[in-house]
């Protein structure tokens, strides 16, 4: 079966579910695909017409929501509720202008997850109108680095609402009862408006009420916290972030609609990843994917942070650009909590290791031609030593047999 057809399964189902944008950003994806084959006439074709419908048709206006929903509008002139101790706003109102431009990089299934809870808020009024109701909230997981602010603000633009972000700076309180108050506080402010409200690091806020390393005020904070969030739960739209959803109170969990786990983005996507945050430095088809395999398990954070690496070393080291192999060797070292062991210990291996390694990787499917010019040696060689080891795995197993 053609692996395009993945793509045009889910641009049909988007064509039929009357989400511009949702079958924009499959075209992209179908113009992604073709690049990737070769077939730059069909990719072109493909982008002409996008930029066709992008003149002819006005974008949908992003205020589809807000004329549904009750509440008074947000501008940047309002003023937010803040600590009565400290003085410190309790709360960050985010626009549209403030938010993610770009259609952030999933895995397809979180993409699909993403795209169907957009695709409610989109169908607001219709829903109202069967007596039924868009997910009021989100709780959105993961480790560190998987985007998951990205995406909730990701979410926030794509359904027309500003933000109301929590500061936990300005929420906690030293002052007994001073926490509970401010969590109060800023439920009645965003239930007020027109808005999705975003709880940023929400274990800080949710913990687990029967830890016994916590005190009292613990239990009244979440107490405080289900309290609101059941009250909001028929005004507005809630995204919950956290890295730690294992401190998480039980009783949390059951408050959000929709649960989702974002994982560390697949090989596919971190290829996608990384030829966007290059850019514009240039690598080969061949030099991407060695680096993609060097980041295996890595983050979308983890990614740009070495894109940001391989930009100051070339701003560094001017116009002569060391073997990719050396550069990821040096970012393997200089940055042991963003590379797995193994990929460690198999860029300081002996090229013979490495090179039989390159060669029968599945993703990979490199010629010999091309990990010659990765490990900067002559094809003739690289024979060599792939032959070598060969040999040496053949006369260990025979002796073994023996």
């Amino acid at each position: 079966m053609d692996s395009s057809f993945a793509i045009i399964q889910a641009l049909c189902r988007s064509a039929l579910s009357s989400s511009k944008e949702m079958v924009e950003h499959q075209v992209v994806r179908l113009i992604e695909y073709y690049k990737k084959q070769g077939m730059d006439k069909e990719a072109k074709s493909l982008e002409g017409i996008l930029a066709k419908a992008h003149r002819s048709q006005p974008m949908e206006s992003l205020n589809f929501v807000m004329s549904s929903l009750e509440g008074d509008e947000l501008t940047r002139g309002t003023t937010v509720p803040v600590d009565k101790e400290t003085a410190t706003p309790i709360l960050e109102i985010l626009f549209q202008d403030d938010m993610e431009q770009d259609i952030p990089l999933f895995n397809d299934s979180i993409q699909v997850a993403v795209d169907a809870v957009i695709n409610e808020w989109r169908n607001y009024d219709k829903l109202v109108k069967l007596n039924a109701s868009p997910s009021r909230s989100c709780l959105i997981y993961g480790d560190p680095g998987t985007g998951k602010t990205m995406l909730a603000k990701w979410i926030a633009k794509s359904v027309g609402l500003p933000v109301v972000l929590a500061k936990l700076d300005g929420i906690i309180s030293s002052f007994l009862g001073t926490s509970s108050r401010n969590i109060a506080s800023l439920f009645r402010f965003a239930n007020r408006y027109k808005c999705i409200l975003l709880l940023d690091e929400f274990d800080a806020l949710a913990k687990l009420r029967d830890d016994p390393q916590e005190i009292g005020e613990v239990k009244r904070i979440v107490n405080t916290l289900l309290q609101n969030l059941d009250a909001r739960a028929e005004k507005g739209f809630t995204i919950g972030i956290t890295n730690h959803e294992k401190l998480l109170d039980p009783a949390v969990w059951r408050r959000f609609d929709v649960q989702i786990d974002i994982p560390h983005p697949n090989i596919v996507v971190r290829e996608k990843m990384l030829s966007k945050f290059i850019s514009p430095l240039e690598y080969s088809h061949s030099e991407l994917k060695f680096i993609n395999w060097c980041m295996d398990d890595a983050t979308g954070a983890d990614l740009r942070k070495l894109s940001d690496w391989l930009k100051r070393m070339f701003v560094l080291e001017g116009s002569i650009r060391r073997n990719v192999l050396e550069q990821m060797k040096q970012f393997a070292t200089m940055n042991t909590g963003r590379v797995s062991r193994r990929i460690v210990d198999l860029l300081n291996s002996d090229l013979t290791v490495l090179c039989n390694e390159l060669s029968n990787n599945n993703y990979l499917q490199l010629k010999q031609k091309d990990i010659a010019a990765l490990v900067e040696m002559s094809p003739s060689n690289l024979s060599k030593h792939i032959s070598k080891r060969k040999n040496s795995t053949f006369a260990s197993d025979s002796s073994v047999i023996g």
